[in-house]
């Protein structure tokens, strides 16, 4: 138990540096992207698998779910901005 703490401690702290390096240079979407899911897996295994809380168990899917749909609407827009001429 103290390993999986640990785990989820350490992913916390990574995605949360990595969240800080992108707002600090101005792409707050990318920062988005990145803290939602690490921070809802936290919430969903920390509050509802360990804890039993029903509530921050499907709270923490409804993060990672938003982190992962907004993830892949930035990459959708970016690969439709790559497809389109430029005009010149």
């Amino acid at each position: 138990m103290q390993i999986a703490m640990a785990l989820m401690a350490l992913m916390l702290v990574l995605g949360s540096v990595s969240a800080v390096r992108h707002a600090r240079k101005g792409r707050w979407g990318k920062a988005v992207e990145v803290l939602l899911p690490v921070l809802g897996a936290n919430l969903m295994l920390l509050g509802g698998v360990e804890r039993h809380i029903t509530v921050l168990f499907w709270l923490g899917i409804l993060l990672v779910v938003t982190g992962l749909g907004v993830e892949a609407l930035s990459f959708w827009r970016a690969r439709g901005a790559e497809s389109e001429p430029s005009g010149r």
